[in-house]
């Protein structure tokens, strides 16, 4: 779907806010979303992820900015007149309806005839396993299919855009697991571009070519997937994108580089400069061993500690380590059982200085 200026994007926010009173829901928000790509949207409650989806839809206007659906600015267009599909947490389908029905809803809206419009429900139905359920109802579907039966209703009428606003939200978390990599597929398949909302982690890192980080109305960083894990942009998006030790203590530059000083154990730091706003040193559980008393290696930053708590989560073993000042969480691979700390073990916390990172305040 090339848009009318020529190029691939085939969404823009351009300088977007939205306010509710004096309350400011979006704040000068800019995002482009390439053709076939799918952004997710990924922040806490009320971060104004949805909101800036539902300006999208058509469902709230814009106080101020515009939006364009492949160059045509939509800001001001009705709902029924953007090139779009949507699908929601609830799913909105019609329960005295069958699934064949509602789906020829949407179509019947957008002009397909007769034969187009069974032909279209076969295939959707099809491309959602769930061929064979046209004439059930929602009712006597399970929840998951009731996902399936919104999403085939969306693509059905082809549309330029996809709307999915936390659509497994009310799932359990092995049904959630199955249909996040069904979805990717999906929309990889059919090309549509996607905007997706959700305040789950997982999902995004899971489902997205790009997440947009939001907080309080404003985009934090949007990159792609692992980029915003190994290398968050701010102290926020750090601690929001899964578990993070920060570390005490006083930063600074040396001859050899950044310093983390702790008690009088100096941490390499993996960044080319302190920044003038400061910011936070962190490291992943996953990135830090906890060795036995006595480790020494001068090409790793290390920190003596006693064993507070263990917890067996599966297939790894979390450790919450008392320094001295604070406490790390290291999450140890469950492989070697016969080298588990006990609580009240001293060890010796290791990792490397690349995975040291900083993220501005």
């Amino acid at each position: 779907m090339a848009s009318a200026d020529g190029s691939d994007v085939a969404i823009r926010y351009d300088g977007v806010t939205k306010k509710y009173g004096d309350v400011v829901a979006v704040d000068d928000v800019s995002i482009e979303v390439q053709d076939g790509e799918l952004l997710a949207l990924l922040g806490p409650s009320g971060s104004g992820k949805t909101t800036t989806l539902r300006m999208l839809a058509g469902f709230e206007q814009p106080t101020n900015g515009t939006i364009s659906l492949a160059g045509r600015d939509v800001t001001s267009v009705p709902t029924h007149k953007r090139d779009t599909g949507m699908v929601f947490q609830d799913y909105a389908l019609f329960p005295h309806m069958t699934v064949g029905k509602n789906i020829e809803f949407g179509l019947k809206r957008k002009g397909f005839d007769g034969d187009e419009i069974d032909r279209r429900i076969e295939e959707v139905l099809e491309m959602v396993d769930l061929a064979g359920f046209a004439d059930r109802t929602p009712t006597n579907l399970s929840g998951g299919q009731q996902q399936r039966v919104a999403t085939a209703r969306a693509i059905a009428i082809e549309p330029e855009v996809m709307l999915m606003d936390e659509p497994l939200g009310a799932l359990d978390k092995k049904l959630r697991d199955q249909l996040e990599v069904e979805l990717t597929e999906l929309q990889t398949e059919l090309g549509i571009t996607t905007l997706y909302v959700t305040h789950n982690q997982e999902e995004a890192l899971t489902m997205a070519d790009r997440i947009a980080v939001m907080n309080e109305g404003q985009i934090e960083q949007i990159a792609p997937p692992m980029e915003v894990y190994e290398e968050p942009a701010t102290e926020f998006v750090a601690d929001f994108i899964g578990d993070t030790n920060f570390l005490e203590g006083d930063l600074r530059e040396t001859e050899d580089g950044v310093v983390l000083t702790y008690d009088g154990t100096d941490l390499g730091v993996n960044t080319s400069g302190v920044p003038e706003e400061g910011g936070a040193v962190f490291v992943r559980p996953e990135k830090v061993n906890a060795r036995s008393a006595g480790f020494s290696d001068d090409s790793l930053n290390t920190l003596e500690g006693t064993v507070e708590r263990r917890l067996f989560l599966g297939s790894k073993v979390r450790y919450f380590v008392d320094v001295g000042g604070f406490e790390v969480v290291v999450d140890d691979s469950n492989q070697h059982a016969a080298t588990l700390h006990e609580t009240g073990d001293d060890v010796v916390l290791a990792w490397s200085v690349e995975d040291t990172r900083l993220a501005h305040g």
